[in-house]
């Protein structure tokens, strides 16, 4: 019976800490191609969230193997000193809620991880955009090529569907597809 409810106390445990993380959540992508050069992007370039998830991830690690170390030691050895705790009542409990703790900590660093890769990728995608418009071809390139691959595909995908994949038919709906994404006059 007291198994049971160790059980129950660890599952009750699982559903109550947070199985997703901050970035998850708050971290908005940059958009797929085509980018155009104006306006600009709107996604998340802040690290606070994947910070947030970095920090909680680190505490549930060191929560988690702080208790299992501490619940693992043998509670037979108390004589009854200043500092002494029996824990012996408490022992399977505890390596099981500092598994929890440690394991919870695992889809935070993920979290982290997409939130960190996520943010770069917007702040060097808007970095681009705003190189392009100030000027400096290279980004532009960057932004160009991009959109002219997605504009592409999906001619192709059009054309295809429509049962003309000629040239010329891929080459009209790249030139709306590259018009529409701002690219006529660069």
């Amino acid at each position: 019976m007291a198994l049971r409810r160790q059980v129950v106390a660890v599952l009750v445990g699982c559903a109550l800490l947070p199985g997703a993380g901050c970035s998850w959540i708050f971290v908005n992508q940059p958009p797929s191609d085509p980018v155009p050069v104006a306006p600009p992007v709107v996604c998340t370039s802040s690290v606070a969230s994947p910070v947030v998830d970095t920090v909680l991830a680190t505490a549930a690690l060191s929560v988690g193997v702080a208790t299992l170390a501490m619940s693992s030691k043998s509670g037979g050895s108390c004589t009854g000193g200043f500092g002494c705790l029996d824990m012996s009542g408490l022992n399977t409990l505890g390596i099981a809620v500092g598994a929890v703790l440690g394991l919870s900590a695992v889809p935070l660093a993920f979290s982290a991880g997409y939130g960190y890769s996520t943010t770069a990728e917007c702040r060097e995608l808007k970095a681009s955009q705003l190189a392009c418009i100030s000027g400096v071809e290279a980004s532009c390139h960057r932004l160009m090529n991009g959109a002219l691959a997605g504009c592409e595909r999906s001619a192709q995908e059009a054309c295809t569907s429509e049962g003309g994949a000629d040239r010329s038919c891929r080459e009209g709906k790249v030139k709306a597809c590259m018009k529409a994404a701002g690219w006529t006059d660069k």
